[in-house]
C-alpha cells in the first residue's frame, strides 16, 4: 500500500513538473509578513512561519498541488485576481493594470498631460485583445507558439 502510494505521488511529480504557476497564496502570505511593522517584526513571523510549516504548506499543498494545477489547466489562478502591477516612466507617463477574475485585466492608462484611456485585455489560447470601455476591439495580437 505504501509502495503504492509513494508511486503514484513520484508519477503525479513526474506529470505535473511543468506546471509552474504563479504561487499566488504565498506570493499573498509573503507579501503579508512584509506590512506588518518594522523589519525585526517582519524577520521574527518570516522565521516562525519557515518554523510553523506555514510558508511549506502555502507553498507546496495549496499552491503546487491545488491552485497552479488550476491555474495550469483553466488559465487563471482563483487567488490570482486583484492582482496589480503600476508603474510610471520618467516622463510622467503612468500604467496600472489589475487582473480581474474572469480572467481579463483592466488597465488604465495616464499621459503626462493627464489624458486616460482605460482598456480590458482578453486573452484567448495564442490571440490577445484589446477593448476599449464600450467593448469595441482596439488592437489585437497574435502570439507565435
Amino acid at each position: 500500500m505504501k509502495k503504492g502510494i509513494a508511486t503514484l505521488l513520484a508519477a503525479g511529480m513526474i506529470v505535473l513538473s511543468g506546471c509552474y504557476g504563479s504561487n499566488a497564496c504565498f506570493n499573498k502570505l509573503h507579501d503579508w509578513n512584509g506590512t506588518l511593522g518594522n523589519k525585526w517584526l517582519n524577520s521574527i513571523v518570516h522565521f516562525l512561519m519557515m518554523w510553523i510549516p506555514v510558508y511549506g504548506i502555502c507553498l507546496f499543498l495549496v499552491d503546487g498541488l491545488v491552485l497552479n494545477t488550476v491555474e495550469f489547466w483553466t488559465g487563471s489562478n482563483p487567488l490570482a485576481s486583484g492582482d496589480s502591477y503600476h508603474e510610471t516612466d520618467a516622463q510622467g507617463n503612468s500604467i496600472a493594470a489589475v487582473k480581474n477574475a474572469d480572467g481579463t485585466m483592466s488597465v488604465e492608462v495616464t499621459a503626462a498631460n493627464g489624458e486616460k484611456a482605460n482598456l480590458t485585455l482578453q486573452r484567448d489560447e495564442n490571440v490577445v485583445r484589446a477593448l476599449d470601455a464600450e467593448g469595441n476591439l482596439v488592437a489585437q495580437y497574435e502570439i507565435e507558439k
